[in-house]
């Protein structure tokens, strides 16, 4: 046998570098820089975060469509109003993966899961390492348990800070997070499923100087944080959120113009057509008991603890409050006048089913535009128009027309004992509280207890200290109920003044 040469060895070794070389040289053609392969993962979270918000925007907007009934004509898209937020994909089965849950966390508590993209309608979005997406929701925009407002002075409850713990922004509805590759501390389990079918958010979402993006308050109405920073070796969320007012401006932009209330109401006067909704049905309960009095109203001032605050049963009048909010039960007036209206409202419980007002049994004309009148439910006011946005809806009922054992004032007589209006008398009125004004301030529970950060002039006046005079002020718009007691008939005595002031 013969070895081969020291020459033929040395050969070797060359034509065996060239191919090495060679074979890195195509390998460097064909993999992109790694500062471009970073370009290129992030350009696709960023359009996998913008993909999912416009999702969610288009939800919010479209909320109505989307959860109408059948039932509800002529109108079934009235049955819930715009604005609410899908619940996240809190951990449905294999085969129902991606769908929002049914219900997330308790009433005015946020929630976090994944991204509910299959109730959206698209695809799984996935960021730039494949990762699908994170969705936190307040509790006050939550689809369900649906909060007791919802309207753009509803409280947000996510606000996002930066690294340095500036507060970047509040009032936040919702936030979308890109969770990136896995952290040496995030063992990230994968079994079946789209989005590795793992809903501890710890295994995925990072925490950066104690600001955890996988925990929220768990209070009621309780501010949950996030935070945004530059990635670094323990910290790679990318996060995109939407704030109140883009919500709002979503759903303000695709609304037609019979959005709130029937074709027959003019395009710029949604907020007074609810107003004389309301005003109607307290006006039905004064023609329908024989003194022709009206109910007195709700305390301005609620006190029940969050999520209760704003409960429609909160809202029942209280004895000898002649100004306050407008009452959605009314036991303790319909215990003095016994009205043939309630006539099955016990005494003096506030919460019965038979003392609700403003429902469709009482009021049909409340209806459909102020909750969804399925014929199964009772309630049907809470969760509409009325319900969602009745923190801005006050009512005053003029002395001679308070719950008494006696006939009603007549306003011709003895103006004093009736509300003085633009020059008129008249026997209660109705009062919607336009958007802020500077120096309006709605944010909070304590907030939206002062009449100051909602109605202005005499309005605010009367409201907070009595009396008997009203005005048109500011953005007030308002419903009078007037009385006339010498009309040829009984059914003449009271109308409604669409515009007063």
């Amino acid at each position: 046998m013969t070895l081969p040469s020291r020459h033929s060895g040395a050969a070797l070794l060359v034509v065996l570098l060239i191919l090495i070389l060679g074979g890195l040289g195509w390998f460097l053609q064909q993999a992109p820089a790694p500062a471009s392969v970073k370009s290129e993962r992030d350009q696709t979270t960023a359009q996998a975060l913008a993909g999912a918000k416009e999702a969610l925007l288009g939800y919010a907007a479209y909320y109505p469509e989307s959860n109408s009934n059948p039932s509800d004509t002529p109108h079934p898209r009235k049955g819930f109003v715009p604005g609410h937020l899908p619940c996240p994909d809190t951990g449905n089965a294999l085969e129902n993966e991606g769908a929002e849950a049914g219900t997330c966390e308790s009433k005015g508590i946020s929630a976090i899961g994944h991204f509910p993209w299959r109730s959206l309608g698209v695809p799984p979005p996935r960021d730039g390492e494949g990762e699908c997406l994170w969705y936190a929701v307040s509790g006050n925009h939550k689809a369900n348990p649906k909060a007791d407002l919802l309207n753009p002075d509803s409280d947000a409850l996510l606000t996002i800070v930066t690294a340095d713990g500036t507060t970047l922004a509040e009032q936040v509805v919702a936030v979308l997070f890109s969770a990136g590759a896995s952290l040496p501390d995030q063992q990230r389990e994968y079994t079946k499923g789209e989005c590795r079918w793992d809903y501890d958010a710890s295994r995925f979402l990072d925490t950066l100087n104690g600001v955890n993006n996988a925990a929220l308050n768990a209070a009621p109405e309780g501010i949950s944080r996030f935070i945004v920073a530059n990635a670094n070796a323990t910290f790679n969320d990318r996060l995109l959120w939407i704030t109140r007012d883009e919500l709002f401006a979503r759903v303000e932009a695709r609304l037609p113009p019979d959005a709130l209330f029937a074709e027959n109401y003019p395009t710029d006067a949604d907020a007074l057509a609810l107003t004389q909704r309301v005003a109607t049905c307290l006006m039905r309960f004064g023609e329908e008991n024989a003194q022709y009095r009206l109910p007195w109203a709700a305390p301005l001032n609620l006190t029940a603890a969050a999520p209760e605050t704003f409960h429609f049963d909160r809202l029942a009048d209280a004895k000898n409050l002649l100004a306050g909010r407008a009452p959605y039960s009314v036991s303790y007036s319909q215990e003095i006048l016994k009205g043939a209206l309630l006539s099955a409202c016990p005494a003096s419980n506030r919460t019965h089913s038979a003392c609700r007002l403003l429902v469709k049994e009482a009021c049909p004309d409340f209806l459909p535009v102020a909750g969804r009148p399925d014929s199964g439910d009772t309630y049907n006011s809470h969760n509409g128009w009325w319900d969602k946005w009745k923190d801005h809806l006050f009512y005053v009922v003029a002395p001679g027309f308070a719950p008494k054992d006696a006939a009603a004032a007549d306003c011709a007589a003895t103006p004093e004992e009736c509300l003085q209006i633009g020059g008129h008398a008249y026997a209660a009125a109705v009062i919607f509280a336009g958007a802020p004004l500077p120096g309006q301030i709605r944010q909070g529970t304590s907030a939206k207890m002062q009449i100051a950060h909602y109605l202005e002039g005499e309005n605010a006046i009367t409201l907070q200290t009595g009396g008997k005079k009203l005005e048109r002020a500011g953005n007030d718009r308002i419903a009078c109920i007037a009385y006339n007691a010498t009309a040829a008939s009984d059914a003449a005595r009271f109308s409604l003044v669409a515009d007063c002031g």
